[in-house]
């Protein structure tokens, strides 16, 4: 049956606080939507083999960043080569970067409500076109974010502690900043270089430590920081950065990340390419959209299918 299919994340900490949004978001639904809260990976696929055979219109997910990499994986496992339907971030988790970053705001009932009317009503709807990134593997993942080193450094030092929030991280990075001027334990910790052989499809970059290096087929990384603001003008590529210079370079860079402008400090490699490959010495560990991995010590991110992201 066509219509709008909603997968919901029961794990996810905003849908912890509040149990009873899976029975709001079926109820907006109705008869011509289906709503699916899998446990675990093997019920997520199933699910979306489901909603493939159906046909559904909308693919609408109730989490944050670390959920619709989940969900779009299996996703695209089970779609393959057919493109998947247009997708609608409910903004339902801790971090909601990507649906922010293309101007999505609102809650999950109030954001699906907003898309049932206009679905049942026949209204056009406002989407924009981004590609996914690809991580090569025995199931390989999918995503918008991919980095290490200091960017996955920095969301575990996020996740820690108390509840996770826009202020939090922008606390922790004036804490780091101020870390780094002294070079105290936080700094120590975040920047912590990564020795790396990286290439990418214009040839090698030099060998060196690496502070991170980032990909990313959205701009927006939080904190309104735009790493890879040439992204979503080049479609089918990736925007890689690496940060191959010394922490104080990159705090001198943050004028220009916030922006959207390009890095000018020495050491930061900048590249849009349809792939990266980056080998280390030892696993190197990564996130995809805040969700962490186990490093492998060859790694490569290369551009995925391109999917419609609903604007409302």
């Amino acid at each position: 049956m066509p219509g709008i299919a909603v997968v919901t994340n029961p794990r996810s900490r905003q849908n912890r606080r509040d149990p009873g949004i899976a029975g709001q978001l079926a109820y907006l639904l109705g008869e011509r939507g289906q709503l699916a809260q899998p446990k675990d990976r093997a019920e997520l696929v199933a699910a979306a083999r489901r909603f493939r055979d159906h046909g559904v219109d909308v693919l609408a997910i109730n989490g944050g960043d670390g959920t619709a990499h989940v969900v779009l994986t299996a996703f695209v496992e089970a779609y393959g080569d057919t493109p998947l339907p247009p997708v609608a971030l409910l903004r339902g988790g801790t971090m909601n970067t990507v649906a922010s970053g293309i101007g999505v705001k609102g809650t999950p009932a109030t954001l699906l409500g907003a898309l049932v009317a206009r679905y049942h009503a026949g209204e056009p709807l406002g989407w924009v076109e981004r590609n996914l990134l690809r991580v090569p593997g025995e199931t390989p993942q999918y995503g918008f974010l991919f980095g290490n080193g200091l960017i996955s450094n920095f969301l575990e030092a996020y996740y820690e502690g108390s509840e996770p929030s826009p202020q939090k991280a922008a606390w922790i990075l004036a804490k780091a900043i101020g870390s780094a001027l002294v070079g105290g334990a936080l700094f120590e910790r975040l920047m912590r270089p990564i020795e790396l052989e990286v290439a990418v499809d214009g040839g090698p970059w030099a060998k060196a430590a690496y502070l991170c290096v980032g990909v990313g087929t959205v701009d927006d990384i939080g904190l309104r920081f735009r790493p890879f603001h040439l992204a979503p003008h080049n479609p089918g590529k990736l925007h890689a950065v690496g940060f191959g210079c010394t922490p104080l370079a990159l705090i001198g860079q943050l004028g220009n990340i916030w922006l959207g402008r390009p890095t000018t400090a020495g050491g930061i490699r900048g590249a849009v390419t349809e792939r990266i490959t980056m080998r280390g010495s030892a696993p190197i560990p990564y996130m995809i959209d805040g969700d962490f991995h186990t490093g492998v010590q060859t790694l490569t991110v290369e551009a995925g299918p391109r999917v419609r992201l609903l604007v409302p």
